[in-house]
This record gives C-alpha cells, structure tokens and sequence, in this order.
C-alpha cells in the first residue's frame, strides 16, 4: 500500500486516533467506578471488556491500521450505548453518542478513500447508529431502566455524556471544516501551478495581472521554444517534455525576483518587476544564451533548443490581453526574422 505524504499524513491522522483511544479509555474507566459503585453487572462487564479492547486497538495504530481502528471504536461505542440506555435509561444521555460517531464515520471514509481501503457506505452507517440509539431508548421508555440510580448520579452521568459528545462533535467538526479547506488550497495550487514545470499556470497569471499595480513599472517577455515540434518528432515527446523542464529551470534561475509563467504548450511567459527597459533586455538575452548553450541529454542522445523572446512593456491603459498579445505580436515578428532572438515589440 503507497501513501502519497505530500497528500495525506497517515501518521498525523495515528497520532489524533491515539489521543482519542486514551481519552475514551479514560472515561471508560471513569464510568466503571461509577458502575460498581452501583453494582451495574451487565456495564461493569463491558466496561472491562471495553477497556481491554481500547488497550488492544493500540496494536492496530502501531500497524497504521487506522480505519480497522476506528471500525472497533464504532462497535465499542454503539454496543457501549446501547446497553447502558437499556440498563440505566435515555436520561443518562448514552444515546447522544450516536451523534457523536456520524461526523467521525465520514472522517474514517475520507481516511480510507487515501489509503485505498474500502469501508461500508457512511449515509448507511449512520442511519444504522441513529436506528440502535432510537430502538434502545425505546426499550428504556417502555420498560424502564434495568437498574435504578439516583437523580444526582443521572445529571452527573448526563453531564459527563453530552461533554464528552460535545467535545467530539466540537473536535471532528474542525477536523472535517479544515479538511475542507486544505482540499480547497491543493485544488487552488493544481489550476495555479504547472504539473510538468512546477512554474505557475496561465490562469493564476491571468488573475495576477487583474490585480497588478501597473505604477510600478513591467515588462512583458513571451518565450517560445523554436522548432519545438521537430524536437518532439525527432526525439520523442518525452524528450520534448525533458527540454521544457529544463528551459522552466533555467527561466525560474535568472528570474527569482520577477514572474514566470507556463502560458501554454511550449509558450512561456516572464515579467519582470522594477528593471529599467535596459535591464529587461539584459535578462532576456541572458536566457536566451543559457538555453541555446545548455546540452539535454534524453536517452543517450543530445541536443539543444533555442528561444525567441518577443518584450513589451506592461501598461494599465493597455489591459493585460492587449499587452501581452503585443509581447506576442514581437515574439512572431522575432521568428520571422530568423528566431533565437530577444526583439521588441514595434507598433505597426
């Protein structure tokens, strides 16, 4: 089983389950002394059995069997339930656990969706623990509690219960509300950055430029790999897509301070911040060298690509698609003119 880190931290996810196990074993026992106390066989026996099994689910999470773990934790605690409203009645507040647990089922299903296991559908299992909660308290109702137990004991058994439901319901909500917005950053960061060059995406350009303060001076490079289509020929795509990393390397090397963007295809765009025209023209010729003189090597084969780089400056009055298509128009004009060339863009 392989597990992506960058995409889910299994032993976070550990870590949290080991938290709750201590925390469920400690109220368990808790709720023990209570049950001898008042001499509740049937809790008492389970009480121990159930905290024999929590002592033992630690074995699963040293295996980093988390959804296995966190099944036994579901039947512990809805047979738990269960029994304690039949033997004490509903207003002990066992039943509430039922609500408590649904939030948690739909965290184990994300859980299981990452580690490529297969649970029983959540909506299923929910309906299932509501159904136990609802058919336990109505055997409570009609007839009574098996075993009678002051009021003070009830409150402060329905007190301990709905904090512990509270607490969980409180933690597991964050948990999923953060899981929310984790998924929504990583699909933000997909449709931001380019899979292959890891450079940033046109569309995350686009945006960028909608919100750019055109009072600080701009330049607009639009590089396009010359020939690329032979390459791909030539060498195989692969090959093509080995020089296209290479090139985004070197781009994102002579522009730390500046934007480089992967406009499409082999098209690149670059700009640059707080350059005199001078200095816009320095680096795109910079690059331009770099690229022709790097050797890429693809299979034991060897070979080179060369850029043509078409610059504008960045204006407001313009409007970001008129300035780039003008860095576009000089690109094209640059490859009429023999290409592997920095050229300016000249109004016509």
């Amino acid at each position: 089983m392989s597990i992506n880190k960058k995409e889910f931290n299994l032993e976070q996810v550990v870590k949290l389950c080991v938290v709750v196990n201590i925390s469920l074993f400690l109220f368990v026992a808790f709720m023990l002394i209570l049950f001898v106390y008042f001499n509740i066989t049937p809790m008492i026996y389970y009480s121990v059995i159930a905290l024999i099994g929590y002592v033992l689910y630690f074995m699963l999470l040293k295996r980093l069997k988390v959804c296995a773990y966190m099944w036994c934790v579901y039947a512990t605690i809805i047979i738990y339930m269960a029994i304690a409203t039949i033997c004490l009645g509903y207003k002990c507040g066992f039943h509430l656990y039922s609500m408590s647990l649904i939030p948690i089922i739909f965290y184990s299903q994300y859980i299981s969706t990452k580690i490529d296991t297969k649970d029983p559908n959540p909506l299923a299992v929910s309906i299932a623990i509501v159904a136990v909660s609802i058919i336990s308290s109505a055997i409570a109702i009609i007839n009574g509690p098996l075993y009678e137990i002051n009021k003070t004991i009830i409150s402060v058994m329905l007190a301990c219960n709905a904090i512990s439901v509270s607490a969980f319901l409180i933690y597991y909500t964050k948990v999923i509300v953060d899981l929310v917005i984790e998924s929504e950053k990583k699909l933000n960061s997909i449709a931001n950055i380019d899979l292959l060059t890891d450079l940033y995406s046109r569309r995350y350009m686009i945006n960028y430029l909608e919100e750019y303060d055109a009072d600080d001076e701009g330049w607009l490079a639009m590089a396009d790999v010359d020939d690329f289509k032979k390459i791909n020929d030539t060498y195989g795509h692969d090959a093509g897509d080995l020089a296209l990393v290479c090139i985004a390397n070197i781009l994102e090397g002579n522009c730390r301070q500046h934007k480089v963007v992967r406009w499409g295809g082999e098209e690149f765009l670059i700009i640059l911040f707080d350059v005199t025209e001078e200095e816009a023209f320095q680096i795109s010729e910079k690059i331009r060298t770099e690229v022709e003189m790097f050797p890429i090597f693809h299979e034991n084969v060897e070979f080179s690509c060369t850029l043509t780089l078409g610059m504008h400056i960045y204006q407001e009055s313009e409007g970001i698609e008129e300035s780039i298509n003008c860095a576009d128009k000089a690109l094209y004009r640059g490859k009429r003119s023999g290409k592997n060339c920095s050229i300016w863009y000249e109004k016509e």
